[in-house]
């Protein structure tokens, strides 16, 4: 009778253990299939009508039980306007192409939160990845795969634009104005070269215009001087005398007495 009522038992904890023990498997499984997203740094984004992107980035862990004390974003190409925002005690530097956050220090056990607005180019529903490195004071944690699987190992934080976004029309016109600027002409170098040349000696185009004149006139004045004091000089000089012919007498005979030598008193 006792042998049979301890057969009993142990054939019904049987059955009550062996569901025990496939629903502690399956929780064991969901787990750990839930781990890695849990682990992962994700982030969310929401594009504004201007084509302003404002992206949330969190985690809920650190490094192996280390705080994290660095955020780095690698930013999408063509990104502009990255305007990020500070938690208190963190500092934030933008790049090119490099978004950081460093300076503070969140705990293994905490959430951490950063939020930076930015204009990211791309057509609606294109999925942009944000490929990110967590440092902590021991180790760090690197989220750097542009895999299609978010909850992939070390799978890249990623977005899906709302709308469609084209580049700052601002930063386009400057940099095709740059690219289709025109030579200066030859006579405007010709133009300029000479103001400059007329500055560096303190005059005008108008100065040296002004100073070429009366330079011509005073040379035409010296002329008109030197060949008058010429003409005075000639017109003094003293005539040279000539021989004068006798005049004929009136009745067109000769002095009588022309060639005889009077006589001497006795």
């Amino acid at each position: 009778m006792t042998a049979a009522i301890r057969s009993t038992r142990s054939a019904r904890s049987s059955r009550w253990r062996a569901p025990a023990v496939a629903t502690a498997a399956a929780l064991a499984i969901m787990v750990a299939m839930a781990a890695p997203a849990w682990a992962h740094v994700e982030a969310a984004g929401e594009t504004d009508t201007s084509g302003i992107t404002t992206v949330t980035f969190s985690f809920e862990h650190g490094c192996a039980g280390s705080p994290t004390t660095e955020l780095t974003i690698q930013l999408p190409e063509g990104t502009t306007e990255v305007t990020p925002q500070n938690p208190t005690g963190w500092t934030s530097t933008v790049s090119t192409s490099v978004l950081t956050w460093k300076g503070g220090q969140i705990p293994d056990t905490e959430k951490g939160e950063f939020v930076a607005s930015m204009r990211v180019v791309g057509a609606k529903g294109t999925t942009v990845f944000l490929p990110t490195k967590q440092i902590c004071v021991v180790g760090e944690n690197d989220w750097l795969e542009k895999t299609d699987d978010p909850e992939a190992d070390n799978a890249a934080p990623r977005i899906v634009l709302t709308q469609t976004v084209a580049p700052d029309t601002t930063v386009t016109t400057t940099a095709s104005t740059t690219t289709e600027k025109k030579e200066p002409s030859t006579t405007k170098g010709v133009a300029a070269t000479t103001n400059a040349t007329a500055a560096t000696s303190g005059t005008s185009p108008d100065d040296s215009n002004n100073n070429t004149g009366l330079i011509v006139g005073g040379i035409a004045v010296l002329v008109i001087v030197v060949g008058a004091a010429v003409l005075y000089f000639q017109n003094r000089r003293p005539k040279t005398p000539t021989s004068e012919a006798p005049t004929p007498d009136a009745t067109g005979l000769d002095d009588p007495t022309d060639g005889i030598t009077p006589p001497t008193s006795p």
